[in-house]
């Protein structure tokens, strides 16, 4: 019991630091319609941020601007009660979550790359996922955006308008979107970034 209560605690400590970091840095805090509810009793949270900067090909590694964001993304996260890490098995995106997996030694949950055949879906089974397996906490899921040239939605995109986000998805590589869904009625996404600007996001 003394335990759940701790991580209660760390959780709307997180929902907190970063509620007064938007409205420091001017982003927005909303409240939106929630097409999924938390299991009655629980209020979820998951953190939902792109990849860092990594250099050009089918499957790269981080390059040094990604490497360093994926350093300031364990210390922004480390004591904000992350319980679990979501992740699509691309290097990118597992060398982004890493150092924060190891500081929290949480190993990260790959998902298949295969899922972008159809990513609507694959929100819709990372949202199940999170809200069956870990209502309550905190997760983070380090996504992706959509091709162009293929005409596809990315996984962020879908995952954000899968719990009633509108506006401009988390596609930029400093941003953080939090969701913070309870046991019923709305879900709140409050809308920051982490660390500097990226030289390869394309200014607003």
């Amino acid at each position: 019991m003394k335990s759940g209560i701790a991580v209660a605690a760390l959780r709307l400590r997180l929902v907190a630091i970063v509620a007064a970091a938007a409205l420091s840095t001017g982003c927005d805090v909303l409240n939106l319609i929630s097409f999924s509810n938390s299991p009655p009793g629980t209020t979820t949270t998951l953190v939902l941020v792109r990849h860092a900067e990594r250099d050009p090909g089918l499957d790269p590694p981080l390059n040094a601007e990604g490497q360093s964001r994926a350093q300031v993304l364990k210390d922004v996260l480390s004591e904000r009660g992350v319980n679990a890490i979501f992740a699509p098995e691309l290097i990118r995106n597992m060398q982004t979550a890493e150092p924060l997996a190891q500081t929290l030694g949480i190993t990260v949950k790959p998902w298949i790359v295969a899922n972008y055949v159809n990513t609507a879906a694959f929100a819709d089974a990372v949202v199940d996922d999170i809200l069956a397996n870990h209502a309550g906490q905190t997760v983070l899921f380090v996504g992706n955006i959509g091709s162009t040239s293929l005409g596809t939605t990315g996984i962020n995109e879908e995952l954000y308008k899968r719990l009633g986000g509108t506006g401009r998805p988390p596609n930029r590589y400093q941003d953080m979107y939090i969701a913070v869904i309870p046991d019923s009625g709305e879900v709140r996404w409050i809308k920051t970034i982490y660390g500097p600007a990226s030289s390869l996001d394309t200014p607003l």
